[in-house]
């Protein structure tokens, strides 16, 4: 018996898209042949209600053609360490407020948020490359806390933490929320990266652990243009999530990058021999066969679609 897997696709440069007839058309026409059931349709804070004439014919069609749309935000700014989350909620409460303004099948399915939290331009608070028990604990080591340790104690229980906030938000009004997750989290320079949450007095373990049960989608960036390495990024979340209750478990997807300057060996577009929408799809169904075990995998997402618009056949 075959086994159907879901498949997703990025979409950043929603602005263009949407004020485009042809590309709306070419996207789905894309999206039927590369068996796409999933949407993710940047739609940044604010601007819900400039887009609603656009969002309500562009999500009616997808519908129409079986394809989920969800709104699509994030910024590592988003953090407390940065700005903080104050827009990226604002951005839920619009998207609540559209969805309740607009027919049935005009409707997102829910929200992904991309919320990074590695090291990126001025956020530091991460340290890049030092595994957990590397950290110093030394006082005046810290970036944003007292030490190193601590700031990525408080940075992981923060993402937590805005991750449970919009969990909550979108569940109350029956949305789905899916998120873009680091490969890296169960062997972070060997160890996985841990945390206590809420606060230090509970149970430390593996940051991904508190988060799926947050999660709807638990998408795993796993970004490698060799199937077996992309899928062996997936392989310890995929047997976590398998082992929890139903009710608690995300659907976990792998990830493919197809968009250039990435770098060779992390995206097909910058890989010789592997620049092609033939080869994605068939390393994609190398994954889904080498994932497919497990009970929580669900398929296979693309990023991004204008990359992937204008990949060779």
């Amino acid at each position: 018996m075959s086994v159907n897997f879901d498949g997703g696709m990025w979409i950043w440069q929603s602005a263009e898209l949407l004020a485009s007839a042809n590309e709306m058309a070419d996207l789905m026409t894309a999206s039927a042949a590369a068996q796409i059931t999933d949407l993710y349709l940047y739609t940044p804070p604010g601007s819900y209600g400039d887009r609603k004439g656009q969002l309500q014919p562009f999500i009616a069609n997808a519908t129409a053609a079986d394809i989920r749309v969800w709104a699509l935000d994030g910024d590592r700014g988003y953090l407390d360490d940065a700005a903080g989350p104050t827009n990226f909620l604002q951005g839920i409460e619009d998207l609540i407020d559209y969805n309740q303004e607009v027919s049935a099948n005009e409707r997102f399915v829910g929200l992904q948020a991309d919320i990074e939290p590695q090291d990126q331009g001025a956020y530091t608070t991460f340290h890049n490359g030092i595994p957990d028990d590397a950290l110093s604990t030394a006082p005046g080591s810290g970036v944003w806390q007292s030490t190193e340790s601590l700031d990525r104690e408080m940075l992981m229980r923060n993402w937590l933490t805005i991750h449970q906030t919009a969990s909550d938000l979108l569940h109350r009004q029956n949305l789905q929320f899916s998120a873009a997750m680091p490969f890296w989290t169960e062997t972070y320079y060997g160890p996985p990266v841990q945390v206590n949450f809420p606060s230090s007095t509970d149970t430390r373990q593996s940051v991904m652990k508190y988060m799926m049960p947050l999660l709807d989608e638990y998408i795993v960036m796993s970004y490698n243009t060799d199937p077996a390495n992309a899928a062996n990024r997936v392989e310890a979340q995929a047997t976590y999530a398998s082992t929890l209750p139903a009710g608690k478990r995300p659907q976990v997807y792998a990830a493919m990058e197809v968009s250039p300057n990435v770098g060779e060996t992390v995206s097909y577009g910058d890989s010789s021999g592997k620049n092609s929408k033939s080869v994605v799809l068939r390393d994609r169904a190398r994954i889904e066969e080498i994932l497919g075990g497990h009970e929580a995998f669900a398929g296979v997402a693309i990023h991004y679609w204008t990359t992937w618009r204008d990949m060779p056949e």
